[in-house]
């Protein structure tokens, strides 16, 4: 099966749509578009919530494969599960995006993409997705957005729950959790084991890169916490992963039968306090790190007198301290929060200094309510280690048209730090640049939002501007070069969105047209395409709801060069779940049912036509 996406007949997509899910329950509670908790139908930005009965009723199902899925994200893979993956958020590149689980920041100067790859989702309460430039709430790195991961804790009583399932290339995947608790304590452990034979990554392969590239995932979670008085509660959250993901040399032909592979430790933990000081004041104090420790085996050809194994390390640090005021003012909410981010590289050979950079940061903001008036201000401040000072700030304003009509439009600007690896990196053929700038963006969008309890449509426009952008620089002749601010671009879109029901009938579909570009000199940005849709319809058959998904990513090139192009491509995938009782029940899921060969990273292979079917415990 092959779709050729255009922007006049994708958008023909959700607009068909719009004539038969559930719409978006308005009273769901969202922290990250504001870091206060607030309703989804009063929030001035473009968010989505991934709450845990969805996650359950997809399936057999990875962080990647899920957020893929979502609207205003493409994402790209070096392969199967574990590999290099890369996550763009309305154009931006994927280290412009803020990776939080709990609210502590995972991002890693790793180069083969974010640790979320490999965080599981047994142990995913929901996830919260902020499409658009988020610097002024959450500082450096949240130019594009911010992905929000937050995990299951306790509730009084005892509850134990559990999934197995296996599927296709011997997927198997295994979870069990307990939780409880009373008024005072509360508490959940939990254990999650995930292990795939995969594919091979790379196209054409020869030698040992042919074979199929294997994934081993195991890890658990723990959560306390204690609640001495009404509204004060003191706790603790850790999570931990290790595994291994093997992957291709990139030579084509291969050289001998050596196995390359990454062993890799994620692992995160906070301790937190929440004190209500008065009726009008809450305090969050918190404190947590996540680490990222990669450990890469692999066979250097070009090794001289001799070929020989290499064997790298890198461990990436972060460290964070956070104290956030939400304060209840006659009119609207107040918050003021001062943090502190660390982020260490080790071991240190490689670089040219010590690979630290440390910021300090004070914010504030303003949401109030009027009427049919609404709106949000905020303002910040980042102190960096490297570059210096850097303000940033936003305005959101949105009205009222009518009960089920809804308009907003907003403003700001945010930054990029440079990594620590493009300061401070040391190479044969070139070196990292201390006196790099951050890159900088100025963002305006306007949405309409419709709900009327069983529909719900929502339009947004963006236009964001970004300049500094860091590239590497290299001397045609002798190849070595280094890291300067050279590019600017232009991400320009539109993002629609239906969610809807009739009946036992439900569905969903969205449409995201993208314009991205680096307007230095014209090219369009590798791996993100202009159109992207996506249609989901569901219907319960009593005990059994069955679904299917249509998703279809236009072409786009591989490179930031308009090189290597890639088809357009559709998958259709199939889902269904079949309740034994109120406790049990069976999901099974197709993907790529007409196994379509398609490529996210040009001369990497993408999962075929595939199965899983697993067995879930879960008590209500």
């Amino acid at each position: 099966m092959h779709i050729r996406l255009k922007p006049g007949a994708a958008l023909l997509l959700p607009l068909f749509a719009g004539s038969v899910q559930a719409a978006t329950d308005l009273d769901t509670v969202v922290v990250t578009a504001t870091r206060q908790e607030s309703r989804i139908a009063e929030v001035l930005a473009d968010v989505t919530v991934i709450d845990r009965a969805e996650i359950e009723r997809n399936g057999q199902d990875t962080v990647t494969e899920l957020l893929a899925r979502q609207p205003g994200i493409q994402t790209a893979s070096n392969g199967g599960p574990g590999t290099t993956t890369s996550f763009y958020i309305r154009g931006s590149n994927s280290n412009q995006t803020k990776v939080l689980v709990d609210g502590i920041a995972i991002n890693s100067a790793d180069l083969s993409g974010s640790p979320l790859r490999f965080i599981p989702l047994a142990d995913v309460e929901r996830i919260e997705i902020l499409r658009g430039p988020a610097a002024t709430l959450y500082g450096a790195d949240a130019l594009g957005g911010v992905i929000h991961i937050i995990t299951r804790r306790g509730a009084p009583g005892l509850r134990v729950d559990g999934f197995v399932g296996y599927g296709s290339d011997n997927t198997r995947e295994a979870s069990a959790g307990v939780s409880g608790g009373d008024e005072r304590w509360r508490f959940r452990v939990e254990a999650n084991h995930r292990a795939s034979d995969g594919f091979s990554a790379q196209r054409h392969a020869s030698n040992h890169d042919a074979d199929d590239d294997a994934y081993r995932n195991t890890g658990g979670s723990a959560a306390l916490s204690f609640i001495p008085a009404a509204g004060h509660e003191i706790g603790g959250t850790w999570r931990r992963n290790d595994g291994v993901v093997h992957y291709d040399s990139g030579n084509q032909p291969a050289t001998g039968d050596y196995d390359d592979r990454a062993r890799f430790t994620t692992e995160q933990w906070q301790l937190f306090s929440r004190n209500r000081l008065s009726d009008a004041w809450t305090s969050r104090l918190q404190y947590g790190e996540a680490e990222d420790r990669q450990k890469s085996y692999y066979w250097d050809a070009w090794a001289w007198p001799v070929a020989l194994e290499v064997v790298t390390r890198q461990n990436t640090r972060n460290r964070q301290l956070s104290w956030q005021n939400d304060i209840t003012l006659p009119l609207g909410k107040l918050l003021l929060a001062a943090e502190r981010h660390e982020q260490e590289i080790s071991p240190a050979s490689g670089y040219a200094s010590r690979p630290e950079v440390d910021n300090d940061s004070f914010l504030a903001g303003w949401t109030a309510n009027l009427g049919d008036h609404s709106w949000q201000l905020n303002a910040r401040r980042d102190d960096h280690s490297e570059f210096g000072g850097e303000t940033t700030w936003g305005v959101a304003y949105g009205y009222r048209l009518s009960r089920e009509l809804r308009a907003h439009a907003s403003y700001g600007t945010a930054f990029k730090a440079p990594s620590v690896y493009q300061l401070f990196m040391t190479s044969p053929w070139g070196n990292g640049n201390p006196d790099l700038k951050p890159e900088k963006s100025r963002n305006r969008e306007i949405g309409l939002s419709w709900d009327n309890g069983v529909h719900a449509l929502s339009a947004t426009w963006y236009h964001n501007r970004v300049s500094n952008l860091i590239d590497w620089v290299s001397d045609p002749v002798t190849w070595i070069g280094t890291y300067e601010n050279v590019d600017k671009a232009r991400l320009e879109g539109a993002t629609l969105t239906y969610a809807g029901r009739f009946g036992v009938w439900n569905l969903r579909a969205s449409y995201d047209w993208l314009d991205a570009k680096n307007t230095s000199n014209g090219f369009e940005l590798g791996r993100r395409a202009r159109d992207k849709a996506m249609l989901s319809v569901s219907r319960n058959w009593g005990p059994l709801e069955t679904g299917v998904e249509v998703l279809g990513v236009g072409k786009r090139y591989n490179t930031n060069t308009e090189t290597g192009r890639m088809g357009g491509y559709g998958l259709v995938n199939l889902t269904a779940r079949y309740a034994i009782n109120s406790e049990l029940a069976i999901e099974a899921r197709l993907n790529n049912l007409f196994d379509k060969k398609y490529e996210t990273v040009l001369g990497y292979n993408t999962p075929g036509m595939n199965a899983f079917v697993g067995l879930r415990y879960s008590p209500k």
